[in-house]
This record gives C-alpha cells, structure tokens and sequence, in this order.
C-alpha cells in the first residue's frame, strides 16, 4: 500500500495533558492515501533522541520529508522540560545523516525558527545538510492556528506526490510539487504571511535562496 513518506517527530508540548498533532497527521494520511498509519510518528526527548530518528528516518528510502513539532525560539527548538537544541545542532544532525539527500523537507511545527536566515543556515551555507526546502514560521503562533496552516500544506503537498506517482513520463520533482501544494496555499491562504510568519523556503536553480511568500 502507498505512503504518505512523511516522518512526524513530536516534543511533549506541555507538561500536563496529552496534546499531540498525531491524530491530525493519521487522519490527513486516511484521507490521502487510505490509511492512517501511512504516515510515521515518533516522539524526541533530547538532541540525542532527536539526531537518533533523524538518522533512522535518512535511512528509510520511502521518507522523504520530516515535520518536527516543537516549542521554538529564533534559535533552537524545545525538548522534554528544559532541553533545547540550537539550529547549530539541527543542521549538524542533518549534515551527518543526509548526505544522500533522501529527506529532501524540513517543516517546523514551532513558533519563531522558520526565518530566512535560518532557512540560508540549513539550505545554502555550509556544511551542507542535503535539504532541498524548509518551511516554518517567524512569530508566535497559536497551537490549534498553526496546526490547521500546517494540515492545508500537507494535504496539498501529500496529494501532488500521490498525483505525481501515477505519471507516466514528466515526472515533476520535489521542488516543483513543494512549489504547486504552496502556490495552491497561497491562493486559499494569502495572508499567513503577514499574521503568522508562515513561509517556505528552497534555492532556486542559481542557488540563491527563494521564499514563496
């Protein structure tokens, strides 16, 4: 049966209750490729939980693309408690585990560290890290706002790669399905930009870095 190849990795969001974006993501595979655990779900602790599945997913040939939720900051992204991992790190984590570039997205579930300039960190300055777009946003956003923005990428974004698999011949690549799922987005969502930061990131074909919004 198909997969969705999308990765869900999740940091416990707050220290009481059970809030988790998994039945989001399990319900959006249903709709998308008729199962729900098309989609993989883990959860981190720590930087080194968090490199741990990174690694594993690198490994997996059907995944292509990691979505972490998490608190986040300008600069790093929150654990259990008081564990955080700085965009140093991230960009480590992925330099050592993707050097094929199979995962070829990164999408930040997290207030705060979907800048440009962490975005020109990740894609374009070196060490490479093999990742081809990166989305995220730049303010503080609301749990259930962001996580209904994040559900309208994916669903986009899932249903070019199901379409593009019963091509034939012309195949369109990771960028072009990534840029069609944010260009239908952008007609249904314009102004995320401007109250949520929202946008996605990747280089365009002279290597300088692109913003869809």
């Amino acid at each position: 049966m198909p997969h969705t190849g999308l990765s869900v990795i999740e940091s416990r969001w707050w220290q009481e209750g059970n809030d988790s974006v998994r039945p989001l993501f399990e319900t959006l595979a249903g709709i998308v490729e008729g199962n729900p655990h098309s989609v993989r779900y883990d959860m981190f602790i720590e930087e080194a939980s968090l490199s741990e599945l990174i690694n594993d997913v690198a490994r997996n040939s059907h995944l292509h693309s990691i979505y972490i939720g998490a608190h986040g900051d300008g600069n790093s992204i929150g654990g259990l408690g008081q564990a955080t991992i700085s965009r140093a790190r991230l960009r480590n984590m992925f330099r050592n585990a993707n050097a094929r570039g199979s995962i070829g997205g990164l999408y930040f579930g997290s207030c705060l560290i979907g800048t440009a300039q962490n975005a020109a960190f990740w894609l374009s300055e070196p060490p490479t890290t093999g990742l081809k777009w990166v989305a995220g946003y730049t303010r503080a956003v609301d749990w259930v706002d962001s996580s209904a923005v994040d559900m309208i990428f994916w669903s986009k974004y899932l249903h070019e790669r199901r379409k593009n698999r019963a091509r034939r011949r012309g195949k369109w690549s990771e960028l072009q399905m990534v840029k069609q799922a944010s260009s239908e987005m952008k007609i249904l969502m314009p102004t995320v930009f401007n109250y949520m930061g929202f946008n996605v990131y990747y280089l365009d074909t002279g290597g300088t870095l692109t913003a869809v919004w």
